[in-house]
């Protein structure tokens, strides 16, 4: 793909997902706002400049802007975002609207205008689990099972005693139900320590390992620290692809040769069989298995010294994958696909509420937050792998845009999640002051409220820097 084709398909990736989430968002605030009998004065998608505008018959109006960045609702009798009239500027603003008063904002009970606050959330948590649950319907979910099939010598787990054959079920408090449950649960907690529940021969046990700090590579050439303890899941010995011109072709092996042994160490998994080829150089005596008959095959894989990663050292050294057996396929019914909506976006609440909770205590790094660089450059890269991955321009166009509204789920969650937290300018904020108010049966005094809004203002600030400068980092990463 060209320079410019992947510059757009990202561009068109980060607006798609923003507009999505965004939209929605304000819209919840906005059919709120009706159900209260709020008047709406301008619904915008989009900022700046109008390119298209027109008034519905309650007098909205609604506009496409030339910047597809989000948008916004106005209601009538909002001034800003900083904060809302005090006692006396409501007597005030009564007295100027007259009639008009029964449809503003501001004269509503305290429980509707706390209602059409929550509501922007609250719609993207509900776009959240639509998106999880007909996903679901639509594909179901496959998942690798959580059995350990490798144990890397000298790792965390290995002196945390886990086992091959180790069944995992809970991470923490986190329930899991796939391999890739266990990679989301552990990505943060590097030097934490982490208990985790296994099932072991009938018994469930409980293991206590430290994950270590491991810089990981994606596929795009950047670079992420997460934790990880050193396993992987369990693949039969089976040969599932030999690269051409390997040296594993050369020596003649084919796909679905079973491993046998490796210098006449037995082999059980396809972990072991990479664990014996990254400690050995020189030639190899390999026995496979092929249409029921033993075969001895000599090797000579490339030098050990040549390779980057041991533990991929049987496609590196003899260009030989796995194929992946303990696959589980589930599949959901009307009934069930929304509880596997509304489940799914329970873990990211928890696991993200969980992490920022790590960040205040000190005991997680920051550098996980992400800004609007990373949400572009990871929309470009679920992109570019849809597109990558198709056989023809239909199947690319498919795969775009169920991966990218899959995405828009998550970042759904966040931005509802992110809106929740009592910091003033953000909808949390705002229901911390109607808790005052509730409380005190006054409303905050506008300079307070505009006091918080300027602390809130300059937290948030903060944080966008802080993200912004891991996104740099990451993208400086895949550069250099």
């Amino acid at each position: 793909m060209s320079l410019i084709g992947s510059g757009f398909l990202t561009i068109f990736s980060f607006v798609f997902l923003i507009s999505i989430v965004v939209v929605i968002h304000e819209l919840g605030h906005y059919w709120a706002g009706r159900f209260c009998g709020v008047h709406a004065e301008t619904f915008s998608m989009g900022f700046g400049p109008t390119l298209v505008s027109w008034r519905d018959k309650r007098g909205t109006v609604w506009r496409v802007a030339a910047l597809p960045l989000g948008g916004y609702v106005k209601f009538l009798g909002d001034a800003g975002a900083a904060s809302e009239p005090d006692a006396d500027k409501l007597a005030l603003l009564r007295e100027q609207m007259g009639e008009a008063a029964d449809r503003c904002y501001h004269f509503k009970p305290i429980w509707q205008r706390a209602f059409i606050t929550a509501a922007g959330p609250i719609a993207n948590f509900i776009l959240a689990i639509f998106i999880f649950a007909s996903h679901a319907l639509i594909f179901g979910d496959e998942q690798v099972q959580p059995v350990i099939g490798f144990v890397q010598p000298g790792s965390p787990s290995e002196a945390a005693g886990f086992e091959i054959g180790d069944r995992i079920v809970r991470v923490g408090s986190r329930e899991i139900s796939g391999f890739m449950d266990i990679s989301q649960a552990l990505f943060d907690r590097a030097n934490d320590t982490v208990s985790i529940d296994v099932e072991r021969d009938g018994t469930l046990i409980t293991l206590v390992a430290t994950p270590q700090r491991v810089a990981q590579e994606d596929r795009f050439g950047g670079t992420r620290n997460v934790g990880q303890i050193g396993i992987g899941p369990f693949y039969e010995p089976v040969i599932g692809m030999v690269v051409e011109e390997s040296r594993g072709a050369a020596a003649g092996f084919r796909a679905g040769d079973r491993v046998v042994s490796v210098d006449g160490q037995t082999v059980e998994t396809f972990g072991q069989f990479n664990t014996l080829i990254g400690e050995r150089d020189g030639e190899l005596t390999i026995m496979v298995e092929r249409d029921g008959s033993q075969l001895e095959i000599i090797a000579d894989p490339v030098p050990l010294a040549d390779i980057d990663r041991r533990n991929h050292a049987a496609l590196e050294r003899l260009g030989l994958g796995n194929e992946l057996v303990l696959r589980q396929h589930q599949s959901f019914t009307l009934l069930t696909a929304p509880v596997e909506g509304a489940r799914m976006v329970w873990t990211t609440v928890t696991s993200t509420a969980s992490y920022v909770g790590r960040i205040v205590s000190g005991r997680s790094s920051p550098e996980y937050l992400n800004g609007p660089i990373g949400i572009a450059t990871a929309a470009g890269q679920v992109a570019h792998v849809a597109v990558d991955d198709a056989d023809s321009v239909v199947e690319g166009a498919g795969n775009l845009l169920r991966r990218l509204i899959f995405v828009a789920g998550f970042l759904s969650v966040g931005l509802g999640l992110v809106n929740l937290l009592p910091i003033p300018i953000l909808d949390g904020g705002h229901l911390v002051y109607y808790a005052y108010e509730a409380v005190a049966r006054r409303p905050l005094s506008m300079k307070a409220q505009a006091l918080g809004f300027r602390v809130g203002l300059v937290f948030v600030l903060g944080l966008m820097l802080v993200a912004t400068w891991n996104d740099l980092n990451y993208l400086l990463g895949q550069i250099f």
